[in-house]
């Protein structure tokens, strides 16, 4: 990070200009004392001639300006003018503009005339011409200064803060700001005035989106007139002459002419009534053959994927600011304490932890997306918005983003029916963000009445499969009724229904499997239900006309179908392969044994008179794969493999299902280099936990969102997080709805372990719950002291093991010397249990990993200089200090207190450093066993359960090896999506945290009557007492 120096502007190389930026010396500082304000505005884009927008944007300007009181400045982040297509003189525009906006020019002269008052104007893309010597003149004419970046020196009680303003889009180009925005921006057509607005959009990448919603209901909507015919021929048929034609017509008919009979008869209340019915039908076809048209051209004409009729259009949090925004970090982790940036019309301010990112949006007008309705296209509506960033000095830095914004009316009648749009009318300016006390602008999207809304379908499609396969089950073994089987029989073979009712029971094993997949809103199980419904619907009734289960699969088949959008997550697609191969193989494999078998068993068997073709025996073995016995065979050998090859193909085809819809695995072993170094530079900044540096782990996986992280792996189709999401305060919701989101697309459940108290509330909001499983040890280094009784025990282990000549070094493993960590390297192993490392939540899994800078590790040596013992910390900036990670000591003799040796000496080492807290062990449970919650029944039995369990669990005994050293308790929870998911999020768990082997190798659990005590167990041992043995190093053992 930069420093910065007397002056108080970050401190750079000379020759840094990052990204193709101007020069440092085109940036104009600017000082800003106490108490003072400044006002940054872009994008006001004065036109020669004066437009209603421009008025409405300059009446705003003006009046801020003419309400200003004491010294000031106001910077114009690029845009001030349009001169785009101007051909003319420069000063001639320039004069021109300000003429045709004479309130505003009034208002810059008068603003200026005060002392201690600066206009300072950026070049923007609009008027990239005002950077040359003839531009500068003639704003310097009207009182104004002409800068290409402003970096502003603020002065606050806390110090110096410096804000960046630039005026260009993305520092990608070289040439400076006229040459960004402007390849991002398509310019409209002059004769089309369908395209207006096209170089107003809020979002430039949305071009192609705007073009096409406009050839829709602009262009081709001169058309649609075309598809009332059919609807005027249904009119005209309503008329008298049209009636008597239609007795002419039916004469000789009965039927139809009686009908018409009963429609002269029916009163005019009735004709009425079913008037408006017929129309009212005709309408409604007609509107959804409008919408059918209009998606489909809109797929057609590249607009992109539209939402289902009945669902909302949200955005995932994206804007049109991305791109600056990522290019701002780099500056802020510089020593900036704000960038503002003037090349994008959507006004932005966001709190990036302790800095922010602004962008003053636009003065005048703008065009926005706005959803359709009921599945329509989206429609873009122009709207005028005057917006701009005050920064404010005092005891701290305080920055605010106004906006005002008025809604116009659509062009077209078609636009205002289909857009669901607002009707802001706002009269000034209001505060909308503010930093850092406030929220961010614009606000995330609610994305958690979606996700509700998502998993409730899910789930009831779920049911609703599961209840269907059931349901084929039981009506494949139910005899038809005599009367409808009757009427079956009359048309079709009785071979058919049996073969109807076989295939509906596969059906029904089908759906049941299909049922997981579906829950997990699956698109291969979802289109696999599909088809299956699809059959059983017509196979209920050739099987006997069963028209209940019939109806049952239509109305299950017509749920999936309406809500086919909420089934978007892929599946694993090995196993899909693994799948196709199995069921492939295995059919051809059972085929051609079983062939064998029963041509051996005609030949051989005293079958004689019953002998078969080859192709006619491997027929008979598939079709009883699937439970049809089209083939006779001899009863004894029929009956023999009917059940059997049943079986067969009934569990080939389980397998296959449960495999093609298997929830999508992450195969990666590395996350890729970009990905973690963007990863320590979020941990760095934004680390506010004691688990924080453990989302570093190599078996993790990064998702990014803003400037926030989120740290997870994949085990089993449950998306475990570890620890909680990191960034920005103000970006907790977001990230967390953005992320659940994410995971609900791939088809994950989510769980977090190791979770805070203080994310609890926005994993409740979101629908989950949460369990409680123990405390994290946080000692306190300035209130930690080895004097008093209560420490008699931890000062005599400490004492004991220097007065035998035992001395403890610290270092950084990152550089650590070669010779020292081949030394290091068997202790490794000598004090874990089991064959892996077990942690997943509270342990990093590495050491002497020349990435991880900034750890430290604490050697203990023996009076021989060998290593006995050893402890590895990671940073905890957020508490102040350092987070364990683990613990090993030597097997050999050594005297009790080794790991307490290495501990103490730790706390003071940092102690001394400046360091406020050390975290320590985990204690699972530890408010049960300590009585915090209570000293009722069901506590008693809770406490009971857990003291029996820590015989070979080592629970209370960890607890009572952290508690010896004071620490204050945080409280850590696993979190899991509902009921029917906490099981899948245990066994992750148990996966995760490599605890998944402690049922099924038990000297991994319990040690070995014939081996003693050793290593950090045999210290805890001591501290807890004879037969208490602990396990040793960090996490949930």
């Amino acid at each position: 990070m930069w420093a910065v120096m007397a002056d108080g502007l970050p401190e750079a190389p000379p020759s840094a200009a990052p990204d193709g930026r101007r020069a440092a010396s085109d940036v104009l500082t600017v000082p800003v004392s106490v108490g003072r304000r400044v006002l940054v505005v872009a994008n006001v884009l004065l036109p020669p001639a004066t437009t209603p927008a421009s008025s409405w944007a300059v009446a705003g300007l003006a009046r801020a300006l003419d309400t200003w009181t004491g010294p000031g400045t106001v910077v114009v982040a690029g845009g001030l003018f349009d001169l785009a297509d101007s051909d003319g003189p420069l000063g001639g525009d320039i004069a021109a503009a300000l003429a045709s906006h004479p309130r505003l020019a009034e208002a810059l002269a008068a603003f200026c005339g005060h002392q201690d008052r600066r206009v300072i104007c950026l070049p923007g893309t609009a008027d990239a011409a005002l950077s040359s010597s003839e531009g500068r003149r003639a704003l310097a004419n009207a009182g104004v200064e002409v800068a290409d970046v402003v970096e502003l020196l603020l002065d606050t009680s806390s110090g110096a803060r410096v804000v960046r303003v630039e005026a260009w889009a993305s520092p990608a180009g070289t040439g400076g700001p006229a040459t960004t925005r402007a390849k991002e921006v398509l310019a409209p057509d002059p004769g089309a005035a369908w395209q207006h607005g096209l170089d107003r959009l809020l979002d430039p990448a949305q071009s192609q989106r705007f073009l096409t919603s406009r050839l829709l209901y602009r262009r081709f909507a001169r058309l649609a007139w075309w598809l009332l015919l059919p609807l005027a021929v249904a009119l005209a048929l309503r008329l008298p002459l049209i009636g008597t034609s239609l007795d002419q017509l039916v004469r000789g008919h009965p039927a139809p002419m009686h009908a018409l009979a009963r429609a002269r008869l029916a009163g005019w209340g009735q004709r009425l009534a079913v008037a408006a019915l017929v129309t009212a039908a005709e309408v409604l076809v007609l509107v959804a053959v409008l919408a059918l048209l209009s998606r489909q051209a809109w797929r057609a004409l590249g607009g992109g994927a539209l939402p289902a009729p009945f669902e909302d259009d949200e955005a995932p949090g994206a804007t049109g600011n991305d791109a600056q925004r990522d290019d701002a970090r780099t500056l802020l982790a510089r020593g900036y304490a704000g960038v503002i940036n003037g090349g994008s019309l959507q006004a932005e301010l966001t709190d990036l932890g302790g800095s922010f990112f602004a962008s003053p949006g636009v003065a005048g007008e703008v065009v926005e997306e706005h959803p359709g309705r009921l599945g329509l296209p989206p429609v873009f509506l122009e709207h005028r918005q005057m917006s701009w960033i005050e920064l404010e000095t005092g005891a701290q830095l305080h920055a605010r983003l106004l906006l005002a914004r008025n809604d116009a009316g659509p062009a077209t009648l078609l636009e205002r029916l289909a857009g669901r749009r607002g009707q802001a009318q706002d009269s000034h300016p209001v505060v909308v963000a503010a930093h850092p006390q406030g929220s961010s602008w614009p606000p995330a999207p609610d994305l958690s009445v979606m996700r509700r809304r998502s998993r409730r379908v899910r789930r009831w499609a779920s049911l609703a499969i599961a209840l269907a396969g059931v349901v084929d089950l039981l009506s494949a073994v139910t005899p038809p009724l005599r009367g409808r089987l009757h009427l079956v029989l009359q048309v079709l073979p009785l071979a058919a229904t049996q073969a109807a009712g076989a295939i509906v029971a596969l059906a029904g094993i089908g759906l049941l499997a299909l049922a997981r997949g579906v829950r997990r809103g699956q698109s291969r199980a979802w289109a696999i239900a599909v088809v299956l419904l699809s059959v059983t619907l017509a196979l209920h009734l050739v099987r006997g006309g069963d028209i209940e289960e019939s109806g049952l699969s239509a109305a299950v088949l017509a749920l999936l179908l309406v809500f086919r959008n909420e089934f978007r997550a892929p599946s694993d697609a090995p196993s899909t392969r693994s799948a196709l191969v199995a069921l492939v193989l295995g059919v051809l494999g059972i085929t051609a044994v079983t062939t064998v078998v029963v041509e051996l068993s005609l030949r051989l068997m005293r079958f004689p008179h019953h002998y078969i073709p080859l192709w006619r025996a491997a027929y008979a073995v598939v079709a009883r794969l699937v439970g049809i016995q089209a083939v006779t065979l001899p009863d004894r050998l029929g009956d023999f493999l009917a059940p059997s090859l049943l079986a067969v193909g009934l569990t080939l085809a389980l397998l296959a299902v449960l495999l093609a819809t298997r929830p999508v695995v992450d195969r990666r072993m590395v996350a890729g280099r970009a990905a973690e170094l963007r990863a320590r530079d979020v941990v760095r900044r934004h680390g506010s936990g004691t688990l924080d540096y453990f989302a570093l782990r190599s078996d993790k996986r990064w998702f990014f969102h803003r400037d926030s992280l989120v740290a997870y792996a994949i085990y089993g189709g449950v998306c475990l997080v570890s620890p909680d999401p990191l960034g920005p305060r103000g970006e907790r919701e977001q990230v967390w709805a953005v992320f659940r989101r994410f995971a609900d697309q791939q088809g994950w459940t989510v769980g977090v372990m190791g979770a805070a108290e203080e994310w609890l509330p926005v994993y409740r909001a979101s629908g989950m719950h949460d369990v409680y499983i123990g405390d994290e040890a946080l000692v306190d280094l300035g209130r930690f002291s080895l004097s008093g009784g209560h420490m008699k025990g931890l000062r005599q282990a400490y004492n004991r093991i220097a007065k035998y000549g035992y001395t403890v070094s610290f270092h950084d493993p990152s550089r650590l010397e070669p010779a020292v960590a081949e030394r290091l390297i068997p202790l490794m192993a000598q004090s874990r249990r089991g064959e892996f490392e077990r942690g997943f939540s509270m342990m990093l899994g590495r050491i002497f990993d020349p990435r991880d800078n900034g750890l430290v590790l604490c050697m203990v040596a023996g009076p021989d200089g060998a290593p006995a013992a050893m402890c590895q910390f990671v940073p905890a900036p957020g508490v102040g200090g350092y987070s364990l990670d683990l613990m090993r000591r030597d097997k050999g003799e050594h005297p009790n207190g080794l790991i307490d040796f290495a501990l103490v000496s730790s706390i003071e080492h940092f102690r001394a450093e400046g360091c406020r807290a050390l975290s320590l062990n985990f204690a699972a449970m530890r408010s049960i066993l300590e009585g915090e919650r209570g000293d009722g029944v069901t506590q008693r039995v809770e406490r009971w359960a857990l003291q029996k369990m820590s015989s070979f669990l080592q629970i209370e005994t960890l607890w009572r090896f952290n508690a010896k050293y004071g620490p204050d308790w945080l409280p850590r929870y696993v979190v899991y999506d509902g009921a029917e998911h906490l099981v899948p999020a245990v066994l992750a768990i148990l996966r995760a945290e490599s605890l998944a082997e402690v049922p099924v190798i038990g000297r991994v659990l319990v040690r070995s009557k014939r081996r003693p005590a050793s290593g950090p167990d045999r210290d805890a041992a001591d501290s807890a007492g004879p037969g208490q043995p602990v396990p040793a190093g960090r996490g949930p053992h």
